[in-house]
Protein backbone atom coordinates (compact mmCIF):
# COMPACT_ATOMS: atom_id res chain seq x y z
CA UNK A 1 0.00 0.00 0.00
CA UNK A 2 1.24 3.47 -0.88
CA UNK A 3 1.95 5.91 1.93
CA UNK A 4 0.59 9.45 1.69
CA UNK A 5 3.72 10.91 0.05
CA UNK A 6 3.92 8.08 -2.51
CA UNK A 7 0.20 8.44 -3.25
CA UNK A 8 0.52 12.19 -3.84
CA UNK A 9 3.60 11.64 -6.01
CA UNK A 10 1.88 8.96 -8.08
CA UNK A 11 -1.19 11.16 -8.49
CA UNK A 12 0.94 14.11 -9.59
CA UNK A 13 2.80 11.93 -12.09
CA UNK A 14 -0.48 10.59 -13.46
CA UNK A 15 -1.74 14.15 -13.90
CA UNK A 16 1.21 15.05 -16.13
CA UNK A 17 0.60 14.86 -19.87
CA UNK A 18 1.88 11.63 -21.36
CA UNK A 19 5.27 11.99 -22.94
CA UNK A 20 5.07 11.11 -26.62
CA UNK A 21 6.51 7.94 -28.09
CA UNK A 22 8.93 8.40 -30.97
CA UNK A 23 9.07 6.17 -34.04
CA UNK A 24 11.98 7.32 -36.19
CA UNK A 25 12.00 5.56 -39.58
CA UNK A 26 15.07 5.90 -41.80
CA UNK A 27 15.10 4.50 -45.34
CA UNK A 28 18.69 4.49 -46.59
CA UNK A 29 19.25 6.59 -49.74
CA UNK A 30 15.58 7.62 -50.20
CA UNK A 31 15.77 11.03 -51.85
CA UNK A 32 13.49 13.99 -51.16
CA UNK A 33 12.19 14.13 -54.73
CA UNK A 34 10.71 10.62 -54.50
CA UNK A 35 7.86 11.36 -52.08
CA UNK A 36 4.13 12.07 -52.26
CA UNK A 37 4.76 15.46 -50.66
CA UNK A 38 7.07 16.35 -53.54
CA UNK A 39 4.31 15.35 -55.98
CA UNK A 40 6.34 12.62 -57.62
CA UNK A 41 4.17 11.36 -60.51
CA UNK A 42 5.91 7.97 -60.55
CA UNK A 43 5.73 6.79 -56.94
CA UNK A 44 3.18 4.27 -55.65
CA UNK A 45 3.20 4.84 -51.89
CA UNK A 46 -0.31 5.13 -50.43
CA UNK A 47 0.85 4.69 -46.84
CA UNK A 48 3.53 7.36 -47.02
CA UNK A 49 0.90 9.53 -48.67
CA UNK A 50 -1.39 8.89 -45.70
CA UNK A 51 1.40 9.77 -43.27
CA UNK A 52 2.07 12.96 -45.20
CA UNK A 53 -1.61 13.98 -45.19
CA UNK A 54 -1.91 13.29 -41.46
CA UNK A 55 1.38 14.99 -40.67
CA UNK A 56 3.64 17.77 -41.88
CA UNK A 57 5.85 17.49 -44.94
CA UNK A 58 9.06 19.49 -44.53
CA UNK A 59 10.07 20.07 -48.12
CA UNK A 60 13.51 21.59 -47.49
CA UNK A 61 15.42 19.20 -45.26
CA UNK A 62 19.08 18.42 -45.99
CA UNK A 63 21.64 15.83 -44.97
CA UNK A 64 24.52 17.60 -43.26
CA UNK A 65 26.94 15.22 -45.04
CA UNK A 66 25.17 13.06 -47.64
CA UNK A 67 26.76 9.65 -47.06
CA UNK A 68 25.75 6.97 -44.56
CA UNK A 69 28.14 7.10 -41.59
CA UNK A 70 28.59 10.89 -41.29
CA UNK A 71 24.87 11.52 -41.75
CA UNK A 72 23.87 8.85 -39.21
CA UNK A 73 26.35 10.30 -36.75
CA UNK A 74 24.66 13.68 -37.17
CA UNK A 75 21.22 12.19 -36.52
CA UNK A 76 22.41 10.44 -33.36
CA UNK A 77 24.52 13.28 -31.91
CA UNK A 78 23.09 16.51 -33.30
CA UNK A 79 26.60 17.45 -34.45
CA UNK A 80 28.22 17.95 -37.85
CA UNK A 81 30.44 15.13 -39.07
CA UNK A 82 33.59 17.25 -38.76
CA UNK A 83 32.75 18.00 -35.12
CA UNK A 84 32.32 14.35 -34.08
CA UNK A 85 35.24 13.14 -36.23
CA UNK A 86 33.07 11.11 -38.60
CA UNK A 87 34.10 12.51 -42.01
CA UNK A 88 33.39 9.41 -44.12
CA UNK A 89 31.96 5.90 -44.07
CA UNK A 90 32.99 2.92 -41.92
CA UNK A 91 34.21 4.79 -38.84
CA UNK A 92 33.57 4.12 -35.15
CA UNK A 93 31.59 6.89 -33.49
CA UNK A 94 33.80 8.17 -30.63
CA UNK A 95 32.59 6.82 -27.30
CA UNK A 96 32.61 10.34 -25.85
CA UNK A 97 29.78 11.48 -28.11
CA UNK A 98 26.34 11.87 -26.56
CA UNK A 99 23.27 10.52 -28.40
CA UNK A 100 19.53 10.90 -28.58
CA UNK A 101 19.03 7.36 -27.23
CA UNK A 102 21.23 8.01 -24.20
CA UNK A 103 19.29 11.18 -23.35
CA UNK A 104 15.88 9.58 -23.78
CA UNK A 105 16.97 6.53 -21.82
CA UNK A 106 18.01 8.74 -18.87
CA UNK A 107 14.55 10.31 -19.06
CA UNK A 108 12.85 6.93 -18.63
CA UNK A 109 12.21 5.98 -22.24
CA UNK A 110 12.48 2.42 -23.49
CA UNK A 111 14.89 2.69 -26.42
CA UNK A 112 15.35 0.32 -29.34
CA UNK A 113 17.34 0.04 -32.55
CA UNK A 114 16.56 -2.26 -35.49
CA UNK A 115 18.44 -2.60 -38.76
CA UNK A 116 21.58 -1.10 -40.25
CA UNK A 117 23.79 0.84 -37.79
CA UNK A 118 26.96 1.81 -39.72
CA UNK A 119 28.60 3.62 -36.79
CA UNK A 120 30.89 0.83 -35.56
CA UNK A 121 33.78 0.74 -37.99
CA UNK A 122 34.33 -1.49 -41.02
CA UNK A 123 33.03 -4.86 -39.78
CA UNK A 124 30.32 -6.37 -41.98
CA UNK A 125 27.72 -7.43 -41.01
CA UNK A 126 29.23 -6.68 -37.62
CA UNK A 127 28.19 -7.58 -34.08
CA UNK A 128 27.91 -4.50 -31.85
CA UNK A 129 28.20 -5.78 -28.26
CA UNK A 130 25.97 -4.57 -25.42
CA UNK A 131 27.44 -1.58 -23.65
CA UNK A 132 28.73 1.84 -24.67
CA UNK A 133 29.08 1.04 -28.38
CA UNK A 134 25.27 0.78 -28.59
CA UNK A 135 25.03 4.44 -27.51
CA UNK A 136 22.07 4.10 -25.16
CA UNK A 137 19.90 1.71 -27.19
CA UNK A 138 18.55 -0.90 -24.75
CA UNK A 139 16.82 -3.21 -27.23
CA UNK A 140 19.01 -4.24 -30.17
CA UNK A 141 18.21 -6.25 -33.31
CA UNK A 142 20.80 -4.85 -35.68
CA UNK A 143 24.07 -5.20 -37.57
CA UNK A 144 26.78 -2.72 -38.42
CA UNK A 145 26.82 -2.91 -42.23
CA UNK A 146 24.67 -4.82 -44.67
CA UNK A 147 22.57 -4.49 -47.85
CA UNK A 148 22.02 -8.24 -48.21
CA UNK A 149 18.27 -7.91 -48.61
CA UNK A 150 17.44 -11.60 -49.04
CA UNK A 151 20.17 -13.24 -46.95
CA UNK A 152 20.10 -10.93 -43.99
CA UNK A 153 21.84 -11.47 -40.66
CA UNK A 154 21.28 -9.55 -37.47
CA UNK A 155 22.37 -9.77 -33.85
CA UNK A 156 20.76 -9.41 -30.46
CA UNK A 157 22.92 -9.53 -27.32
CA UNK A 158 25.29 -12.35 -28.25
CA UNK A 159 27.67 -12.71 -31.22
CA UNK A 160 25.64 -15.58 -32.69
CA UNK A 161 24.15 -14.32 -35.97
CA UNK A 162 20.42 -14.63 -36.51
CA UNK A 163 19.73 -15.37 -40.20
CA UNK A 164 16.65 -14.36 -42.13
CA UNK A 165 15.90 -15.32 -45.72
CA UNK A 166 12.93 -13.08 -46.55
CA UNK A 167 12.94 -9.46 -47.65
CA UNK A 168 14.96 -7.78 -44.91
CA UNK A 169 12.65 -4.82 -44.10
CA UNK A 170 9.71 -7.21 -43.58
CA UNK A 171 11.20 -8.97 -40.57
CA UNK A 172 12.64 -5.70 -39.26
CA UNK A 173 9.18 -4.14 -39.34
CA UNK A 174 7.75 -7.13 -37.48
CA UNK A 175 10.44 -6.77 -34.81
CA UNK A 176 9.58 -3.07 -34.50
CA UNK A 177 5.90 -3.88 -34.05
CA UNK A 178 6.79 -6.46 -31.39
CA UNK A 179 8.85 -3.81 -29.56
CA UNK A 180 5.96 -1.33 -29.70
CA UNK A 181 3.53 -3.95 -28.41
CA UNK A 182 5.83 -4.92 -25.54
CA UNK A 183 6.36 -1.30 -24.45
CA UNK A 184 2.93 0.18 -25.15
CA UNK A 185 2.45 1.23 -21.51
CA UNK A 186 5.73 3.19 -21.38
CA UNK A 187 7.12 6.05 -23.38
CA UNK A 188 9.34 4.44 -26.00
CA UNK A 189 11.72 5.42 -28.78
CA UNK A 190 12.38 3.16 -31.76
CA UNK A 191 14.94 3.88 -34.48
CA UNK A 192 13.97 1.64 -37.43
CA UNK A 193 16.75 1.63 -40.02
CA UNK A 194 15.87 0.04 -43.37
CA UNK A 195 18.58 -0.69 -45.96
CA UNK A 196 16.57 -0.02 -49.16
CA UNK A 197 16.26 1.78 -51.50
CA UNK A 198 20.06 1.81 -51.29
CA UNK A 199 21.65 -0.50 -53.86
CA UNK A 200 21.35 -3.28 -54.85
CA UNK A 201 18.15 -2.24 -56.60
CA UNK A 202 16.47 -5.61 -56.24
CA UNK A 203 12.84 -5.23 -55.11
CA UNK A 204 10.90 -8.27 -53.86
CA UNK A 205 8.69 -10.27 -56.20
CA UNK A 206 5.55 -8.52 -55.02
CA UNK A 207 6.67 -5.07 -56.23
CA UNK A 208 9.34 -5.66 -58.89
CA UNK A 209 6.86 -5.52 -61.78
CA UNK A 210 4.91 -2.48 -60.56
CA UNK A 211 7.18 -0.14 -62.50
CA UNK A 212 8.08 -0.31 -66.18
CA UNK A 213 11.32 1.47 -67.17
CA UNK A 214 9.70 3.06 -70.21
CA UNK A 215 6.88 4.61 -68.17
CA UNK A 216 8.93 6.91 -65.92
CA UNK A 217 8.78 10.68 -66.02
CA UNK A 218 12.47 11.47 -65.58
CA UNK A 219 13.79 14.66 -64.07
CA UNK A 220 14.78 17.37 -66.54
CA UNK A 221 18.45 17.07 -65.62
CA UNK A 222 18.80 13.42 -66.69
CA UNK A 223 20.89 13.58 -69.91
CA UNK A 224 19.37 11.97 -72.99
CA UNK A 225 22.43 9.76 -73.39
CA UNK A 226 21.87 8.39 -69.87
CA UNK A 227 18.11 7.94 -70.15
CA UNK A 228 18.03 4.18 -70.81
CA UNK A 229 20.29 3.38 -67.85
CA UNK A 230 18.38 5.81 -65.63
CA UNK A 231 15.06 4.16 -66.43
CA UNK A 232 16.38 0.74 -65.43
CA UNK A 233 17.70 2.20 -62.19
CA UNK A 234 14.40 3.92 -61.48
CA UNK A 235 12.42 0.69 -61.86
CA UNK A 236 14.47 -1.12 -59.23
CA UNK A 237 14.68 1.88 -56.89
CA UNK A 238 10.96 2.62 -56.98
CA UNK A 239 10.10 -1.06 -56.56
CA UNK A 240 12.06 -1.00 -53.30
CA UNK A 241 10.31 2.22 -52.21
CA UNK A 242 6.87 0.68 -52.75
CA UNK A 243 7.87 -2.43 -50.78
CA UNK A 244 8.95 -0.17 -47.90
CA UNK A 245 5.67 1.71 -48.17
CA UNK A 246 3.81 -1.52 -47.44
CA UNK A 247 5.78 -1.80 -44.21
CA UNK A 248 4.95 1.81 -43.33
CA UNK A 249 1.32 0.74 -43.64
CA UNK A 250 1.86 -2.13 -41.18
CA UNK A 251 3.42 0.23 -38.64
CA UNK A 252 0.59 2.73 -38.94
CA UNK A 253 -1.98 -0.06 -38.47
CA UNK A 254 -0.15 -1.27 -35.35
CA UNK A 255 -0.27 2.21 -33.83
CA UNK A 256 -3.97 2.40 -34.74
CA UNK A 257 -4.71 -0.97 -33.11
CA UNK A 258 -2.87 -0.09 -29.89
CA UNK A 259 -4.49 3.34 -29.57
CA UNK A 260 -1.09 5.05 -29.72
CA UNK A 261 -1.65 7.36 -32.67
CA UNK A 262 -2.31 10.60 -30.79
CA UNK A 263 0.74 10.32 -28.56
CA UNK A 264 3.31 8.96 -30.99
CA UNK A 265 5.63 11.16 -33.03
CA UNK A 266 6.26 9.35 -36.31
CA UNK A 267 9.17 10.60 -38.39
CA UNK A 268 10.04 9.35 -41.87
CA UNK A 269 13.38 10.45 -43.27
CA UNK A 270 16.64 9.26 -44.85
CA UNK A 271 20.37 9.63 -44.36
CA UNK A 272 20.92 10.98 -47.89
CA UNK A 273 19.46 10.90 -51.38
CA UNK A 274 20.41 9.33 -54.71
CA UNK A 275 21.32 11.09 -57.96
CA UNK A 276 19.50 8.28 -59.84
CA UNK A 277 20.73 9.46 -63.24
CA UNK A 278 20.42 13.21 -62.76
CA UNK A 279 23.41 14.91 -64.41
CA UNK A 280 24.38 11.41 -65.59
CA UNK A 281 25.40 10.51 -62.02
CA UNK A 282 24.42 7.89 -59.47
CA UNK A 283 24.30 7.53 -55.70
CA UNK A 284 25.28 10.17 -53.13
CA UNK A 285 28.01 12.27 -51.52
CA UNK A 286 27.46 15.24 -53.83
CA UNK A 287 26.16 18.79 -53.16
CA UNK A 288 23.34 18.49 -55.71
CA UNK A 289 19.71 18.39 -54.58
CA UNK A 290 19.09 14.76 -55.56
CA UNK A 291 21.96 13.70 -53.30
CA UNK A 292 21.72 16.02 -50.31
CA UNK A 293 17.99 16.84 -49.99
CA UNK A 294 16.19 14.26 -47.85
CA UNK A 295 12.54 13.57 -47.00
CA UNK A 296 11.26 14.61 -43.61
CA UNK A 297 7.66 13.87 -42.67
CA UNK A 298 6.43 14.23 -39.09
CA UNK A 299 3.07 13.14 -37.64
CA UNK A 300 2.05 13.98 -34.07
CA UNK A 301 -1.75 14.29 -33.92
CA UNK A 302 -1.82 15.43 -30.28
CA UNK A 303 0.07 18.60 -31.15
CA UNK A 304 0.20 19.02 -34.94
CA UNK A 305 -2.49 19.60 -37.51
CA UNK A 306 -1.87 17.42 -40.53
CA UNK A 307 -1.88 18.04 -44.26
CA UNK A 308 0.61 20.89 -44.20
CA UNK A 309 3.79 21.58 -46.13
CA UNK A 310 6.49 23.71 -44.57
CA UNK A 311 9.49 25.18 -46.34
CA UNK A 312 11.51 25.55 -43.13
CA UNK A 313 15.20 25.10 -43.89
CA UNK A 314 16.27 22.12 -41.81
CA UNK A 315 19.38 19.95 -41.50
CA UNK A 316 19.51 16.50 -39.98
CA UNK A 317 21.78 17.87 -37.24
CA UNK A 318 18.57 19.61 -36.11
CA UNK A 319 16.64 16.35 -35.68
CA UNK A 320 18.17 15.28 -32.37
CA UNK A 321 17.66 18.49 -30.34
CA UNK A 322 14.23 19.10 -31.88
CA UNK A 323 12.91 15.61 -31.10
CA UNK A 324 14.40 15.58 -27.62
CA UNK A 325 12.58 18.81 -26.76
CA UNK A 326 9.34 17.49 -28.22
CA UNK A 327 9.73 14.52 -25.87
CA UNK A 328 10.22 16.86 -22.91
CA UNK A 329 13.98 16.32 -22.66
CA UNK A 330 16.53 19.14 -22.55
CA UNK A 331 19.01 18.82 -25.44
CA UNK A 332 22.61 18.48 -24.22
CA UNK A 333 24.92 21.47 -24.54
CA UNK A 334 27.14 19.53 -26.97
CA UNK A 335 24.68 19.72 -29.87
CA UNK A 336 25.28 21.99 -32.84
CA UNK A 337 21.87 21.49 -34.40
CA UNK A 338 18.99 23.87 -33.81
CA UNK A 339 16.03 23.06 -31.60
CA UNK A 340 13.10 23.72 -33.96
CA UNK A 341 10.43 22.29 -31.67
CA UNK A 342 8.74 25.60 -30.80
CA UNK A 343 8.66 26.64 -34.44
CA UNK A 344 7.17 23.28 -35.44
CA UNK A 345 4.63 23.04 -32.61
CA UNK A 346 3.48 26.65 -32.34
CA UNK A 347 4.71 28.46 -35.43
CA UNK A 348 6.54 30.84 -33.10
CA UNK A 349 10.26 31.50 -33.08
CA UNK A 350 12.80 32.46 -35.71
CA UNK A 351 12.62 30.72 -39.04
CA UNK A 352 16.11 29.40 -39.93
CA UNK A 353 17.59 31.50 -42.70
CA UNK A 354 20.26 29.05 -43.86
CA UNK A 355 21.72 25.55 -43.59
CA UNK A 356 25.28 24.26 -43.87
CA UNK A 357 26.52 20.98 -45.30
CA UNK A 358 29.79 19.28 -46.18
CA UNK A 359 31.03 16.29 -48.11
CA UNK A 360 33.93 14.24 -49.47
CA UNK A 361 36.01 15.37 -46.48
CA UNK A 362 39.74 14.66 -46.65
CA UNK A 363 39.65 13.98 -50.40
CA UNK A 364 40.40 15.89 -53.58
CA UNK A 365 36.65 16.40 -54.05
CA UNK A 366 36.06 17.98 -50.60
CA UNK A 367 33.23 20.52 -50.60
CA UNK A 368 31.13 22.78 -48.36
CA UNK A 369 27.66 24.14 -49.11
CA UNK A 370 25.40 26.84 -47.75
CA UNK A 371 21.76 27.40 -48.69
CA UNK A 372 20.16 30.73 -47.82
CA UNK A 373 16.55 31.02 -48.87
CA UNK A 374 16.65 29.61 -52.39
CA UNK A 375 20.23 30.66 -53.13
CA UNK A 376 22.84 27.90 -52.89
CA UNK A 377 26.63 28.16 -52.94
CA UNK A 378 29.18 25.33 -53.08
CA UNK A 379 32.92 25.76 -52.46
CA UNK A 380 35.94 23.46 -52.69
CA UNK A 381 38.61 22.70 -50.08
CA UNK A 382 40.29 26.04 -50.82
CA UNK A 383 36.99 27.89 -50.23
CA UNK A 384 36.82 28.72 -53.93
CA UNK A 385 33.22 29.04 -55.15
CA UNK A 386 32.45 26.29 -57.67
CA UNK A 387 28.64 26.30 -57.97
CA UNK A 388 25.92 28.90 -57.47
CA UNK A 389 22.24 28.22 -58.09
CA UNK A 390 18.89 29.78 -57.43
CA UNK A 391 16.67 26.83 -56.58
CA UNK A 392 13.44 28.78 -57.05
CA UNK A 393 14.08 29.60 -60.71
CA UNK A 394 16.34 26.61 -61.39
CA UNK A 395 15.27 23.61 -59.24
CA UNK A 396 17.16 21.18 -61.48
CA UNK A 397 20.44 23.12 -61.07
CA UNK A 398 21.00 23.40 -64.79
CA UNK A 399 22.51 26.92 -64.80
CA UNK A 400 25.64 27.44 -62.72
CA UNK A 401 25.77 31.17 -61.91
CA UNK A 402 29.12 31.14 -60.14
CA UNK A 403 30.87 33.22 -62.85
CA UNK A 404 27.89 35.47 -63.58
CA UNK A 405 28.79 39.13 -62.98
CA UNK A 406 25.13 39.86 -62.20
CA UNK A 407 25.34 37.48 -59.24
CA UNK A 408 28.65 38.57 -57.71
CA UNK A 409 26.98 40.20 -54.71
CA UNK A 410 24.94 37.11 -53.89
CA UNK A 411 28.01 34.91 -54.32
CA UNK A 412 30.08 37.08 -51.98
CA UNK A 413 27.29 37.26 -49.38
CA UNK A 414 26.90 33.50 -49.39
CA UNK A 415 30.65 32.99 -49.15
CA UNK A 416 30.77 35.22 -46.08
CA UNK A 417 27.83 33.29 -44.61
CA UNK A 418 29.54 29.97 -45.30
CA UNK A 419 32.68 31.19 -43.52
CA UNK A 420 30.52 32.22 -40.56
CA UNK A 421 29.08 28.70 -40.38
CA UNK A 422 32.64 27.34 -40.52
CA UNK A 423 33.78 29.32 -37.51
CA UNK A 424 30.57 28.72 -35.57
CA UNK A 425 30.82 24.94 -35.95
CA UNK A 426 34.60 24.64 -35.64
CA UNK A 427 35.01 23.38 -39.20
CA UNK A 428 38.61 23.42 -40.43
CA UNK A 429 39.00 23.60 -44.21
CA UNK A 430 40.46 21.44 -45.61
CA UNK A 431 39.45 18.73 -43.18
CA UNK A 432 42.49 17.73 -41.07
CA UNK A 433 43.59 14.11 -40.83
CA UNK A 434 43.19 13.09 -37.20
CA UNK A 435 42.79 9.69 -35.58
CA UNK A 436 40.29 9.21 -32.80
CA UNK A 437 41.18 7.37 -29.60
CA UNK A 438 39.00 4.52 -30.84
CA UNK A 439 40.93 4.20 -34.09
CA UNK A 440 44.30 4.33 -32.29
CA UNK A 441 43.11 1.56 -29.98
Amino acid sequence: MLNRREFIGAAAQAALPRRPNLLYIVADQWRAQTTPGSKDPNLIAPNLERLTKEGIHFSRCYASNPVCTPSRAAMQTGKFSHACNMPHNDLLLPLTENTIAAELGKAGYKTGYIGKWHLDGEERPGFVPPGPRRRGYQYWAAFNRGHFYYKSTYYRDTPEPIPHSGFEPDYQTQLAMDFIEANKADPWYMFLSWGPPHTPRTPPERTKDKYKPESFFLRENVPAAYEKQARIGHAGYYGLCTALDENIGLLLKKLDALGLVEDTIVVFTSDHGDMLGSRGLEYKGLPFEESCAIPFVMRYPRKLKGGEERETLMSNVDHMPTLLRMCGVEPPSSVQGRDLSELILTGQGDEPSSIYAEGKLNSLQEWRMVVRGYDKLVVDAKLKATHLYNLASDPFEKENLVTSTRHLRIRDELLALLKSWRFKTGDRVPYPVKKTENEEA
